[in-house]
C-alpha cells in the first residue's frame, strides 16, 4: 500500500487513505531468441481482434519469402479477452518463435501481453504487437505479469475496421522489427524495450486504459 497523508481541519487532524497498491514482482528474462529465422517455424497467433487475420497473413507470407522461414502455423482464439491456452502450448511444441496479434484495446491488450508472457515463460520468443494508444498499458501489463522488458511491437492505432490495403501496409511496415524482436539477443532487447514506453516507476495515467473516440 502506498503511503498514507494527513491533514489538518481546523482542530482535527485527518488521515488520507490511499487506495492503490504497488505491485510487487519477480522478474524473469525473456526467452533465448533465434540466430536466424531460415528454416524455422513461426507461429502466428490471432486474438481474434478485427484485421488480425490480414495483419497475420502478411506477416507470414513477407517472412516466409525474404526470411527464409520454412512454415507458419495459425491459429485463432475464439475471442480477444481470454487466455490462449492451449493454443499457446500448441504454438510452443510447434514452433520456434511466435508473432501474437494485437492489442488495440483496453482488456485485448491486457490478455495479449498475457498470452505472449506465458509463451515467454514456457522458452518461445515472441514478437507481441500492440497499438500506440495501449502500449503503455501493455507495458504496464507485462511489468506485473514479471517481465518488464517484453517486446512490444508498435502499430498505429486503430487496427480494427481499416481497408485492407492499410492494415497489408502496416504489416508490412513491422516486419522488420519483428525480425528483430525475434532474433536479437534477449539481454539486448530487455535493455532496449524495459522502459521504452512506461518507465518502472510511472504511474499508469487513465487516458491508457480506454479506447479513444475517433
Amino acid at each position: 500500500m502506498r503511503a498514507n497523508t494527513t491533514r489538518s481541519e481546523g482542530s482535527r487532524t485527518v488521515e488520507l487513505l490511499d487506495p492503490r497498491g504497488e505491485v510487487e514482482y519477480e522478474t524473469l528474462p525473456l526467452a533465448e531468441r533465434l540466430e536466424t529465422l531460415e528454416g524455422a517455424t513461426i507461429g502466428l497467433l490471432d486474438n481474434s481482434k478485427s484485421n488480425a487475420d490480414v495483419f497475420l497473413e502478411v506477416v507470414g507470407d513477407r517472412l516466409k519469402s525474404a526470411y527464409g522461414v520454412a512454415e507458419v502455423v495459425y491459429r485463432r482464439k475464439d475471442k480477444s479477452p481470454i487466455p490462449a491456452d492451449d493454443l499457446a502450448t500448441q504454438l510452443h511444441d510447434a514452433c520456434d518463435a511466435v508473432v501474437n496479434a494485437y492489442g488495440d484495446c483496453g482488456s485485448c491488450t491486457s490478455w495479449c501481453v498475457y498470452d505472449s508472457i506465458d509463451l515467454e515463460k514456457k522458452g518461445t520468443p515472441v514478437a507481441t504487437i500492440n497499438s500506440d494508444e495501449f502500449v503503455k498499458l501493455g507495458q504496464s501489463e507485462a511489468q506485473a505479469l514479471g517481465i518488464p522488458g517484453l517486446p512490444l511491437v508498435r502499430v498505429a492505432h486503430p487496427m480494427g475496421d481499416l481497408p485492407r490495403e492499410d492494415v497489408v501496409e502496416r504489416a508490412e511496415g513491422a516486419i522488420e522489427e519483428i525480425v528483430h524482436v525475434l532474433t536479437t539477443d534477449r539481454d539486448a532487447l530487455e535493455d532496449e524495450y524495459a522502459e521504452r514506453f512506461l518507465a518502472a516507476d510511472e504511474e499508469l495515467a487513465d487516458e491508457s486504459l480506454y479506447c479513444p473516440i475517433r
